[in-house]
């Protein structure tokens, strides 16, 4: 795509305006020519360009993923299956806005700032028969979950450089602070007498910089 892009931009006039005028969208990915994933995203990053020199931006993320894992046991002189779930659902959101120096026709740097919020959750369900070896075949299944919640702000600055009409690869780095809520873990099981335990976690402040390692690619439209 960056072959094509280059060749359709060596055919364009060397005066031609390739970067934002203003009322444009943009999607964009992240990119990593000699990584083993070359093309990634963290999140969906859209941007809105109010004007030439200023934008609104969003990322969002929403990931879940489940694993599941077969045991086995035994009831009744017969092999049982005996299940080991882990899932986990995460969600985030950083809205913010950019503002753009004039750079040239090509290159537009930017600086700007944004807010995060950001939610996990994680729940592990396993099934077990802890008292087989003494001839008790009754399945228990007990269920821990965890997760937590973010906020954060960060500042940012960064560069756009169009090498074709429209198309650009860029780079940005920031600093920013974020306070982490960890939820208490709970753990829960339907063994008879078993009680509900609850386990604080505590909070989490951090404050520094941060870096995008890896090629921004983007496109307007």
């Amino acid at each position: 795509m960056a072959a094509a892009a280059l060749l359709i931009g060596s055919t364009a006039n060397a005066q031609d305006v390739f970067k934002q005028q203003g009322g444009e969208q943009n999607i964009e990915f992240l990119f990593a020519p000699l990584g083993g994933s070359p093309i990634g995203i963290n999140g969906i990053k859209y941007r809105k360009f109010t004007s030439a020199s200023t934008a609104i931006r969003a990322t969002v993320f929403l990931g879940f993923n489940s694993e599941k894992d077969i045991m086995f046991g035994f009831a009744d002189g017969d092999q049982i299956e005996l299940e080991s779930v882990m899932s986990e659902f995460d969600i985030s959101i950083a809205p913010g806005m950019e503002w753009h120096f004039a750079g040239t026709d090509k290159l537009s740097p930017y600086y700007g700032g944004e807010a995060l919020i950001a939610f996990s959750r994680t729940t592990d369900r396993t099934e077990s028969q802890p008292g087989l070896e003494f001839g008790e075949e009754d399945v228990v299944e007990e269920t821990t979950k965890d997760g937590s919640l973010t906020f954060g702000v960060n500042g940012f600055c960064g560069v756009d450089y169009y090498f074709a009409d429209n198309i650009y690869l860029g780079a940005e780095l920031g600093f920013g602070l974020q306070f982490t809520t960890e939820f208490d873990t709970v753990q829960e099981s339907d063994a008879e007498g078993a009680e509900t335990l609850e386990t604080p976690n505590g909070n989490s402040f951090g404050i520094g910089p941060n870096v995008v390692g890896q090629i921004r690619a983007g496109f307007l439209f």
